[in-house]
């Protein structure tokens, strides 16, 4: 605004304190701008009326259009004083739209005429929280998914090979978006259609293999047991690719967890992890991990702290030129976190095969003196405890080397 105008009480949103553009009502009576009380609601999962803290007892938001015109009306009003005018707001997306929408993504026989429709459904989950909610309650969640499971075998009958690509990254975007129920995710999570996620996180654009990433990551918190039951190689192998490349750091997470998540529920995928070289691409990441990125060195050193759960996984390991230095390094160096998860790696390569060669190297890249600091520093209880039983179970080895000083030692 170029000058100072007064605004009416009732035009401001309780939440966002800015003028409505799209007003509705709860069932207590207030009004909020309809993008502010959808993400109380939906997104924070709150069950109350901001305003009074009374409880929502249902989630119907009622368009306020009286007082929506008359705020239409006072802006064009004071339009010369700076005041932008509002438009009025589209409708919320009803069935007969949506249905025409499924029509062409379902039965269309050209790929393009299926993209414009994914791109239309894409627009419209934009929108607002309830068109997503009414988009995931309806068969569209089902019909994204086959699109997903077809994309290989339409690239091949057509030859429309961009036009399928494209399709496919906007199912995985509208599916990224949407708040998926169980029946949803299990469909997700099956044999097909991992195979295909698998494949396009190896083979895919940037674009799709970031939101399969993801998508993944979401339906590993719901049904994990059917992930691995279901997975195949290229999903472990594309996952373990998602965090070499850097796609971005959202998607490196998303692996990271998704890999760690299956690798604890499964000794045969932690197995088939290991096998496909998890150790060496983690331990060679681990040096380019700062304190800026703190959430990827934690989920590495997580995963590596699930994969020492097996022998197969501290071979791996201690047979890396870099493994032991670069977990070492990153003990106070990132976060609490990260120095407890190192302490537990170095616990059971101590614990399960301590061989002469690495407890020296331990000592000779400052693996030891930084046990001893865990004891003096702000840590858990139980990585102190890791770090004094190792210090006292290797005290012959490390005890006279001066690369310790005997003050920090702990005494018999």
């Amino acid at each position: 605004m170029d000058q100072e105008v007064e605004v009416p009480s009732y035009f401001v949103c309780p939440i966002s304190m800015q003028i409505m553009r799209d007003p509705v009502t709860v069932c207590t009576g207030v009004t909020y701008e309809r993008e502010s009380i959808e993400k109380w609601i939906y997104k924070l999962r709150k069950n109350t009326c901001p305003a009074t803290m009374q409880v929502l007892h249902n989630r119907q938001l009622t368009p306020n259009h009286t007082l929506r015109r008359l705020i239409q009306q006072w802006c064009i009003a004071n339009s010369s004083m700076g005041v932008p005018r509002i438009a009025t707001p589209d409708s919320p997306v009803d069935a007969d739209q949506l249905n025409e929408l499924l029509r062409d993504i379902e039965v269309s026989p050209e790929p393009p005429f299926r993209l414009n429709a994914l791109k239309k459904l894409r627009s419209l989950a934009d929108k607002s929280e309830t068109n997503k909610r009414f988009i995931a309650s309806s068969k569209a969640p089902a019909a994204l998914i086959s699109v997903i499971e077809n994309q290989s075998t339409e690239a091949d009958e057509t030859g429309c090979f961009y036009d399928v690509a494209v399709a496919c990254v906007e199912a995985l975007r509208i599916l990224h978006s949407l708040h998926l129920s169980d029946e949803v995710v299990e469909t997700l999570v099956s044999t097909r259609c991992l195979a295909s996620l698998g494949s396009i996180l190896k083979r895919g654009t940037s674009k799709a293999r970031f939101h399969a990433a993801v998508l993944l990551q979401k339906a590993s918190m719901k049904s994990v047991q059917q992930i691995v039951m279901n997975s195949n190689d290229d999903l472990i192998e594309g996952l373990l690719e998602m965090v070499t490349e850097e796609v971005c750091h959202k998607a490196t997470v998303a692996a990271l967890q998704v890999l760690t998540t299956m690798s604890i529920n499964s000794r045969r995928s932690r197995m088939k992890t290991i096998e496909v070289g998890a150790v060496s691409i983690l331990i060679e990441s681990l040096p380019e991990q700062t304190s800026e990125r703190k959430s990827t060195c934690e989920w590495m050193l997580c995963l590596l702290d699930v994969l020492c759960r097996c022998a197969e996984g501290r071979v791996a390991i201690v047979g890396h030129a870099m493994g032991i230095p670069a977990i070492c390094k990153k003990i106070f160096r990132v976060s609490q976190s990260a120095t407890e998860k190192a302490v537990r790696i170095l616990w059971s390569l101590c614990r399960f095969c301590p061989s002469e060669r690495i407890l020296r190297e331990m000592l000779h890249v400052g693996a030891v003196t930084k046990l001893c600091m865990v004891l003096q520093a702000d840590c858990t209880p139980k990585t102190k405890c890791k770090a004094k039983e190792m210090l006292n179970l290797h005290g012959n080895c490390w005890r006279s080397s001066s690369c310790v000083p005997s003050r920090m030692y702990p005494s018999k």
